[in-house]
């Protein structure tokens, strides 16, 4: 689905409030990934994000495209909504992405050229103050440019060339920090440089990690030590400056973030969701309070909202103990049904894992302290994928393939054993494996899947109980178009969206898309009361495909929109460390 013009003339308006950054293009956040900035030089070329470490940049997603936004660091393409191929893959695989909405597209070159508002002289109306845009200038985005994509502002910049290499080198390094947790190799990565620009710019990276609990303290103190050692005295200061600027954005994200998690821990009703919101409560706010005492600034109260949380979360989590929930169940409760369908046999799962050899190498694969979550889970979606599974009975004709975390089209009974296996290896993908790490409960995996056969429908759509942006909890999100769910996921569909309000289902927006209305007011209002069911049932943010047959609501399957976090423990004794510096870190960078 394309932006509408109005659409894009709505974003640049509430963006020209902020100062413009020089280079930036806002447009629709389609997957918030990690929810930092993440800066790379892009790519047209699908083999070239295949490699790794690349911005895949595209028109539109294709049916063939997943394997490249998959091995992408960020996604940004000119056309597509909310239910896209390129959404739906980017946040089942937390990479974050954009879709601009906008600009010309040059397959042959290849480019995409955009039109870089320029903006007048600040004004005050209503109480709002902003820029407003006077006129235009055409920038191009090209092959091994270096960008910034900010999928929680929406927001894609291009890096001066003359800070290019210093940016991408910085990112690449606190990508591989990601995966080792290697203070070490990144004091003697500065050390060897010789760029005076390379402190700064890993400071901008390190410092969010450290106020989420990502980084110890000590380890951003011996960094910060050998930044200083590499620059000369008088550009120190903007150092300086850089970090307590990273670090102010950090912390006032914390606290909303601290804000949401307290309105989590009051409704959540599963007990793992809030042993998770504690988890990462308690590490924020060891994070913030760390890097805050390091730099010597004020987190403005960010490290207590977050102590608030993990209290709060740990006493729910402790009185819903062994309380747990089916997705049915919070559906009825919500007025909504599950779709006719029947589960594949019990044991399916377990059977496949050891009729393919995969019951040791999945818990070594799990167990292994050298690889990151985005690599875990690459390594065994792939192994799931390749493995042998024999016909599926239940499947006789255009059916869904539903899974814990994915819903799939299936034409056939030949197409089925694949179709399943991919629902399967969706569930190993970086969001729900990592929810699965941080639980202690990693190869808990039962691998669930219903067959259900695909039945005429008035509406279908998917639904976002969160702004997928900023993961804030104000509105809810929905893409829908008349007919059944199989539509929406082929992807094809012409989509109307919707912003409504998340206790009463009113829209707060006009309309975007298709045009043809394809909810009532009633069905909207009825849409929201499923949202924030589901949401409080995860205690996260959730996507849910929807679909409404008669008087019927129906839901197909939901899963978190929560982005994937390193799980790797701060400082393992244990850990693998490499001998030779950072040539061995940027070898397992992903």
């Amino acid at each position: 689905m394309s932006l509408r013009p109005s659409a894009v003339l709505l974003l640049l308006c509430v963006c020209a409030r902020a100062e413009p950054v020089p280079g930036s293009f806002h447009g629709l956040t389609l997957s918030l990934g990690s929810g930092r900035p993440v800066c790379a030089k892009v790519t047209f070329d699908r083999k070239t994000a295949e490699a790794g470490g690349r911005i895949l940049i595209l028109d539109a997603a294709g049916a063939g495209d997943e394997q490249a936004i998959r091995l992408s660091e960020a996604v940004v393409i000119r056309r597509g909504g909310l239910s896209s191929r390129a959404g739906a893959a980017a946040r089942r695989h937390g990479v974050p992405a954009v879709a601009l909405g906008r600009g010309r597209w040059d397959g042959a070159a290849p480019a995409l050229y955009l039109d870089e508002p320029s903006y007048g002289n600040p004004q005050t109306s209503a109480g709002f103050s902003y820029r407003p845009v006077i006129g235009s200038e055409e920038r191009a985005l090209r092959e091994g440019d270096a960008v910034i994509v900010d999928a929680s502002k929406g927001q894609v910049t291009l890096v001066p060339p003359s800070e290019a290499e210093s940016r991408t080198a910085a990112a690449e390094a606190a990508r591989a920090f990601d995966g080792l947790r290697d203070a070490q190799a990144l004091e003697q990565w500065l050390a060897q440089s010789g760029d005076e620009k390379r402190g700064a710019a890993l400071l901008e990276e390190l410092v969010p990690r450290a106020a989420e609990g990502l980084m110890s303290a000590d380890d951003l103190a011996r960094v910060r030590r050998a930044a200083e050692r590499a620059l000369p005295a008088s550009a120190r200061e903007n150092m300086r400056r850089t970090e307590a600027s990273v670090f102010t954005r950090a912390a006032r994200e914390a606290r909303a973030r601290a804000e949401d998690c307290l309105a989590d821990a009051k409704e959540a009703t599963d007990s793992i969701s809030l042993e998770r919101l504690a988890e990462e409560a308690r590490a924020a706010a060891s994070g913030l309070a760390g890097a805050a005492r390091l730099m010597s600034l004020s987190d403005g109260g960010s490290a207590a909202a977050a102590r608030d949380c993990a209290d709060a979360a740990s006493k729910r989590a402790k009185s819903r103990a062994g309380k747990r929930a089916e997705l049915a169940d919070v559906a009825a409760a919500a007025g909504a049904d599950r779709p006719e369908g029947v589960e594949l046999p019990a044991g399916s799962w377990a059977s496949f894992v050891e009729s393919n050899g995969l019951k040791d190498w999945l818990s070594s694969t799990v167990d292994d302290a050298s690889l990151g979550l985005r690599r875990k889970s690459e390594r065994i979606r792939e192994r799931v994928q390749s493995g042998r599974l024999g016909p599926v009975a239940g499947v006789n004709g255009p059916s869904l393939i539903v899974g814990e975390d994915a819903a799939l089209r299936v034409e056939g009974p030949a197409e089925a054993p694949a179709r399943i296996k991919e629902a399967w290896a969706a569930s190993w993908g970086p969001g729900p494996l990592g929810e699965r790490l941080r639980a202690g409960r990693a190869l808990a995996y039962v691998g669930r899947v219903r067959i259900e056969k695909i039945a005429a429908a008035d509406a279908s759509g998917t639904a976002f109980s969160r702004d997928p942006g900023s993961g804030r909890r104000e509105r809810v999100f929905v893409e829908a178009a008349s007919g059944s769910l199989d539509g929406i996921l082929s992807g094809d569909a012409a989509l109307e969206a919707y912003t409504l309000d998340r206790r009463t289902g009113r829209e707060l927006a006009p309309r975007t898309g298709a045009g043809a209305a394809a909810l009532t007011p009633d069905k909207l209002a009825r849409v929201a009361r499923l949202a924030r069911a589901l949401d409080a049932w995860k205690g996260a943010g959730v996507e849910f495909a929807f679909s409404f047959s008669g008087a019927r609501l129906l839901v197909h399957h939901a899963r978190s929109l929560e982005a994937p976090r390193p799980v790797v423990p701060l400082n393992d004794p244990f850990a693998p460390r490499p001998e030779a510096g950072y040539l061995n870190l940027k070898a397992v960078a992903r």
